[in-house]
């Protein structure tokens, strides 16, 4: 029979960009194709998302898209899959509403997007995939059964164990037990939380640090969440109405999504609570007013971003403000996130977060939680998914702990294979990395990015020799210096770089001197080597060779 091999190409040893690949016979289902936001060295580029030339090149495999839920990470590179593979997308209402938002803006049809309930059964090539309903910080999340030739393998997805949420909606423990009872090959569950003791608290608990907030603010209140946690949204919506607060939405994604919800009836925003489509802050009392915002990760072009800069075209942050960031940091944000708080502080206004109040609880199941999921469906093989590698070492230390000791812990790219009683990880990887696509929905190649992250960190030097038709100087070489110091105050500097280059050019051969190439060559080694050496220094260096 043939073995079931497991490839994740994102989502493993990285936060976010989720795509696990599930392969048998020559036929493979994907679950989520997310993507995630970059950081401050990815210069110019709005998105990446997972390389996925391992399917492209082989595009009669994938047979299907599951996905778990609607957030970003989890179905960001969905547009970018179905574009060149037209495969149908499973998912609950919520994640497909996102996603035909996505299709429609990237002008992609002819994508089949079918909903998939809790405890639907979906028959797709040798699978069987049958959804069970989780609770995670977002409506509609599933995981899922995927039964295969060779045994049920568990998917989680992104979960916790909430008795008490918002909707109602519990994880479908009963569900995971069966499938435990009736014999599971491999669990693969979510890492994000296998650092932290205990158990998760649950998303009510938040309810009650805001509605306190509302009682006692006596200014205007300023929100941000995940522009998807529309748990979150709809919490903040009812407190608006019960305190007589009119609700200004503020950043394309949080209002395209709270739309989108609203259509599917998965939230409630009363007309009472609508401040009037040409209707601003200032317009009403400050006791009068909530903003809800993106931003929470301080990404420099958000609209919390923008206020707390004092560069919002309609709202200005102020004394007497209270601003609430109701949502983690993702790690390596710290940075940004710790400048946006102090730019709120600079402009008067008083921040609560994660850190300081209780206004936020996070939607992935803590180490007790984790250990209920493997106790229930008692797996023969275990992999953890969804984290950085410490995440992923630890959560199968956690399992081993509970008596699982068949933990295989893979990244991107590696092959994790099940052939009868055995799991082994084949030593060659499949394609995998990263793809820059910019905000025109285009492609960056990675060279452009290393560029622009070279020109950030060490900025640039143009060097214009004009020569003759034998390659002698006419006149003394250019020197144009960006991002790497100032000609004026390193006169010195830039008079010791002639002489060099002077003295380079006297000393070469005559058949060198009419290589323009060569002599290119020659004047970047010499600049590279110098700048190394004198400042520690290494920028990009353009040599142009003028024949006059």
């Amino acid at each position: 029979m043939d073995p079931l091999r497991i490839i994740p190409l994102g989502g493993l040893g990285e936060i976010g960009m989720n795509l696990m690949l599930y392969e048998h016979a020559g036929a493979a289902v994907a679950v989520d194709c997310g993507m995630m936001f970059p950081d401050a060295a990815t210069l110019g580029v709005d998105v990446i998302v997972p390389d996925m030339t391992y399917l492209f090149e082989q595009p009669s495999k994938l047979r299907a898209v599951f996905l778990t839920h609607g957030h970003e990470d989890h179905i960001g590179a969905v547009p970018f899959l179905v574009e060149r593979l037209k495969v149908p997308v499973y998912g609950m209402p919520l994640a497909l509403g996102f996603v035909r938002d996505k299709l429609e803006e990237m002008a992609i049809d002819e994508v089949e997007l079918r909903a998939l309930m809790p405890r639907d059964v979906v028959e797709v090539g040798p699978f069987r995939v049958e959804a069970m309903q989780v609770t995670h910080s977002i409506v509609d999340a599933l995981g899922l059964a995927i039964r295969t030739p060779i045994g049920t393998i568990i998917h989680t997805g992104d979960f916790k164990i909430d008795h008490t949420p918002v909707d109602g909606r519990t994880t479908d423990l009963a569900s995971f037990a069966r499938h435990g009872e009736e014999g599971v090959l491999a669990l693969l569950s979510d890492s994000t939380n296998a650092l932290v003791p205990g158990h998760c608290p649950s998303e009510r608990s938040v309810g009650g640090a805001l509605a306190d907030l509302f009682a006692q603010t006596r200014g205007r209140i300023v929100i941000t969440t995940f522009a998807s946690h529309i748990h979150r949204v709809q919490q903040v919506l009812d407190l608006a109405m019960r305190h007589r607060r009119k609700v200004f939405l503020v950043g394309r994604s949080l209002v395209d999504n709270i739309e989108t919800a609203d259509r599917l009836g998965y939230v409630r925003f009363p007309r009472e609570s609508r401040p009037g489509a040409n209707a601003r802050p200032e317009d009403f009392a400050e006791h009068e007013v909530v903003i809800m915002s993106t931003g929470t990760q301080g990404e420099p072009a958000s609209a919390l971003s923008r206020m707390a800069v004092g560069e919002h075209k309609q709202i200005e942050i102020g004394r007497g403000d209270t601003v609430v960031i109701s949502a983690r940091t993702i790690p390596g944000n710290e940075r940004a996130v710790a400048h946006l708080i102090d730019n709120l502080y600079r402009r008067g206004a008083e921040v609560l977060s994660w850190d300081n109040a209780d206004v936020h609880v996070s939607g992935h199941a803590c180490q007790e939680e984790l250990k209920l999921m493997i106790n229930l469906t008692r797996p023969k093989f275990f992999i953890p998914i969804h984290g950085t590698l410490r995440h992923l070492v630890h959560h199968a230390r956690l399992a081993e702990s509970v008596g699982v000791p068949h933990g295989v812990v893979i990244t991107n790219g590696q092959v994790a294979e099940i052939e009868g009683h055995e799991i082994r990880v084949l030593e060659q990887r499949v394609p995998n990395g990263k793809v820059f696509i910019d905000a025109e929905a285009e492609e960056v190649p990675e060279i452009v990015v290393r560029d622009r992250q070279h020109l950030a960190e060490d900025g640039f030097v143009i060097v214009v020799a004009a020569v003759d038709s034998d390659g002698k100087l006419v006149r003394d070489p250019e020197i144009i210096t960006r991002g790497l110091l100032h000609v004026d105050s390193n006169q010195d500097m830039m008079d010791e770089l002639r002489r060099m280059l002077v003295g380079m050019f006297t000393e070469m051969p005559p058949e060198e001197l009419r290589d323009s190439e060569l002599l290119q060559e020659a004047m970047r080694a010499m600049l590279k080597r110098y700048f190394r050496k004198t400042m520690g220094a290494r920028p990009m260096i353009l040599p142009v060779i003028w024949e006059m």
